[in-house]
Order: structure tokens, then sequence, then C-alpha cells
């Protein structure tokens, strides 16, 4: 067999996206074709299915995939004693679960009053697993007592003491009421990716419908948008010791999922911003990747009344981000190219030789569902995203070295059709190159200058197209080598 195809939906708000990908696995290309339609407020989505088969003259498969993307993000409520704890630790909590933070309160606040409307989540924390504290006992106490959570029943997520867990369980897992514990995160503030709670953020797995009365029915895969994110991050990761960002635009909010392959093992650290895609910024992005990213372990002696005891990281540090890959998936016109490099190019945080991927058609998603359904997937495959002309891509080139305005930064020895070009690149300077299929590019950097920060010798890079265009973006602007300490 040369050749798979298979198709997936894409169901967003109003619009259903039909997806068809065909892979060719002797040149290890993807191409696809895309089609939607609008739905009406009372459109059934099994009729508009059946209508893109109808349309083509083909029945479909067995079983559809198709992706849920859904209108607005699951918003979250988080308890904490203190505003500077484990309010705080309740609130990274809740990003790394894919969750709008829609309201926060400490043990000061009015709990058993406290306004639950549209809350799904309730994460709690606060309290040291060695010792009672007894303001988290009470704080647990007034939220059972308030007469919303039975009305409501949000979904609940224990996150603190241990010593309090059974006063938790005793107060709040009522009738109706998912609840659910998980490791300490003021003393374990790892963020755990709780995968079945990625799972559950969609509509029910597996539904059934009849598009053709001649045939059994056909089976809907339903997959979580969380689940199909995660995955894009897990599988392009390849190698250990790499280090991948994954992005998810669409009108109202913005996913992030971070990989980080060790041994045996990938840490994933995810993030929401509920915002709507027009108003997202580099200020935005930056404040995003500190969060995203840094780890650090904060004291603080809850049982007093003070707010801030002992304070490791008393305020949000600078990082340095230099990912393997970047992977970018835009649902929304919003989002162009150009936006999407300004928002992952942080001025004195991003650097390096970043391999980037932008999809503004949905296929690197919808291709995810391949890998949901088979173990290992297939590394042919994953390299035809690679080498497709339906999704742009190349490498962001942010290299290290002492800024020095018009000074020689990158030497470019570039082979097209058997037409050579020499160019030079200065510090200061921000060019976009635009490779054509079947060309080679070669790169050198000038004395001090290195492409990556933990390899002195990565002074030169050889790039081969294939049958693909490539492009290459070199930033040697001033902010950028603007070291933040």
């Amino acid at each position: 067999m040369n050749s798979e195809n298979f198709t997936v939906f894409l169901s967003m708000r109003n619009i259903v996206r039909k997806i068809r990908i065909d892979f060719d696995y002797y040149n290890e290309s993807i191409s696809a074709e895309t089609e939607e339609r609008t739905l009406g407020a009372n459109d059934d989505i099994r009729g508009e299915i059946a209508k893109f088969y109808e349309k083509n003259g083909t029945k479909a498969e067995k079983t559809i995939q198709r992706i849920i993307i859904p209108e607005r993000l699951m918003n979250a409520a988080v308890f904490g004693i203190s505003e500077e704890g484990s309010t705080r630790s309740a609130k990274r909590l809740a990003w790394s679960k894919l969750l709008n933070v829609k309201q926060t309160y400490s043990a000061s606040d009015a709990i058993s009053t406290a306004d639950l409307t549209g809350i799904d989540y309730i994460i709690i924390s606060g309290g040291y697993d060695n010792s009672v504290n007894n303001r988290l006992n009470s704080m647990i106490v007034s939220l059972g007592k308030n007469p919303q959570l039975l009305e409501l029943k949000p979904n609940i997520i224990f996150a603190g003491s241990r010593l309090s867990l059974d006063t938790a369980r005793k107060e709040l897992a009522k009738p109706g009421i998912r609840f659910s514990a998980q490791a300490n995160v003021l003393e374990n503030n790892r963020y755990a990716e709780d995968v079945e709670l990625l799972q559950q953020n969609t509509l029910p797995l597996l539904q059934q419908m009849t598009l053709w009365d001649e045939i059994e029915d056909v089976k809907i895969n339903d997959i979580a948008y969380t689940e199909a994110l995660r995955k894009i991050s897990d599988v392009f990761c390849m190698k250990r010791s790499e280090t991948v960002l994954s992005a998810l635009f669409t009108d109202d909010y913005t996913l992030l999922s971070h990989a980080e392959r060790g041994a045996g093992t990938t840490l994933f650290r995810n993030y929401a911003v509920p915002q709507e895609a027009g108003t997202l910024t580099t200020e935005v992005f930056e404040s995003v990747f500190n969060d995203l990213l840094i780890e650090k372990q904060t004291v603080f002696d809850e049982n007093f009344q003070q707010k801030n005891v002992l304070a490791i990281d008393d305020s949000v540090e600078n990082i340095m981000f230099e990912p393997d890959r970047i992977i970018g998936v835009t649902l929304t016109d919003k989002i162009d190219f150009e936006k999407f490099i300004r928002l992952v190019s942080i001025p004195g945080i991003t650097h390096g030789t970043i391999y980037f991927l932008f999809d503004d058609q949905g296929i690197i998603l919808a291709g995810m569902t391949m890998f949901m359904q088979r173990k290992g997937g297939s590394n042919s495959f994953l390299r035809g995203f690679f080498n497709t002309t339906d999704i742009k891509n190349g490498w962001i080139f942010i290299p290290y070295g002492r800024f020095r305005k018009g000074a020689p930064a990158i030497f470019i020895e570039k082979l097209e059709s058997d037409r050579k070009e020499d160019i030079v690149l200065r510090w200061g300077e921000y060019r976009v190159l635009e490779i054509n299929p079947d060309s080679v590019v070669e790169i050198h950097t000038a004395k001090g200058v290195f492409m990556t920060k933990n390899d002195p010798e990565s002074n030169k890079k050889t790039i081969g197209t294939k049958k693909s265009r490539k492009t290459l973006i070199f930033d040697l602007r001033e902010e950028m080598h603007k070291w933040k300490q």
C-alpha cells in the first residue's frame, strides 16, 4: 500500500469542517482537502455530515472521527487560604487543566455566599500535608454550605492538605457532584496533567447515527480538542531532552501544551488563555510563558493571618525559552502567520534555532486522530507534515552572541535551481527568506555567534528543502538580544 487516506470533522461553534488527509508513504508527504458548512440554529450535525458524503457520491467510513472545538473554555472557581500561596497554586493548577479561572477566593472571603454561577469546576488548595490547618477546614465547611453547590453541581478537585481530605469528602462530595483528589499543589507544584479531565471536556464518546438506511449505523468517535492538542505536543517531541510547544488558537481562547521528553517519560504543562484572539499580544505571551515554564516552590505558613511569611519566588522572573519545535494551529482568521511568529518570538526570552509548523486549516489537529487510534503511530506519517505544501514550516533563528549593531552575524549561501546567492545578515536586521523546493541552504555564524545556547559548536547548519517550500526567519533585532535578569 503506497498511500492512505482518512477523513476527520472539526466541529466549531456554528461551523463543521471536513478534512480529508491523503498520505503518500513513498514520498512521506501529506496533502489535504478541506470543505466546510455553516450550521443553522436547528441544524442536526449528523445530517450535515451526511451531506458532505452525499455531495461527492461517497459513503462514510464505519467510524467517523470528529474533534469538538467548544465555543468557550470550561470555567473554574479556585479557593485557597492565602492569595500569594495556595490560591495562586490553585490558579496555576486550573490553567494547567486548560480551564478558565473565572473566580478566585481566599479564606477571608464570604465563601458560603460565593457566586458559583457559570462555574464548571471548583479547585481547592491550602495547607501542608504534615500539619492540621483549621482555616482550610473552615473554608471547606463554608463552601459546603453554599446553596449553589447542590443547585449547580460543579466538578470539584481537591488539591490541598491530605489531612483535610476526609473533611472535603464529607462536606463536598454530595450526590451529583464529581469529587476527585490529587497531590497537594502547595507542596508539589508539578501540576501533573489529568488526562481523564482533558477527555471529559467534550461530548460523550462513540455516538451512533444512521446516514443511510441500506447500511449499518455509522459510529461517530468524538475526540476532545484538549486531547488532540496534547497529542500534537507528544508526537512532535520525538527524542529525549527535546521540548515542544503546541498552540491552538480560536476566536475566543488560546490553548498551549508544552512537552519535555525525559528518560522514559514526557512531562506535559498546559495553559489556557481565555482571551479573544484579536487582543493577544507579545506581552500576554511573555506572562504566559513565565507562568507556564517556571516551577518554583513557595513557602507560606497559612495557619497565620499575615499574607506573606516567606516567599522564595517573591516576583515573577523571566525565563529563557528555546524549544526544539513550535506547532501553531489556528482556527481563526485573527491569527495569521505573521502574528503567530510575533506572539512566540518574545524579546529577551525566545532564543535559539526553532523549527515551526503553522497550520491555518486544522490539518495537524485532524492528523492526530491517527496517532490516537494506533499504538505508536507512524514516524513516516509524522515526517509527512514537514513535507506538505498545505502547512507553512521552516525555522526561526534567534542566535546567541554579543549584539553589535551593523556587525556581520550570519552568512548564508543559497543554492536554488543551480543559481547561487550569498547573503550577509547583520545585527539589528530582521529577514524572512522563502526557500523553494529542491534547494540547499548553508548557514554559518560569525565569530562569537551561536545558534543554540548549550552547543558552542552550533555555528553552522545545512538545510535541504526536498519537495516542500521552507520559510527561514532570522531575528537579529536589538530588542530580541537584550538579556533580562
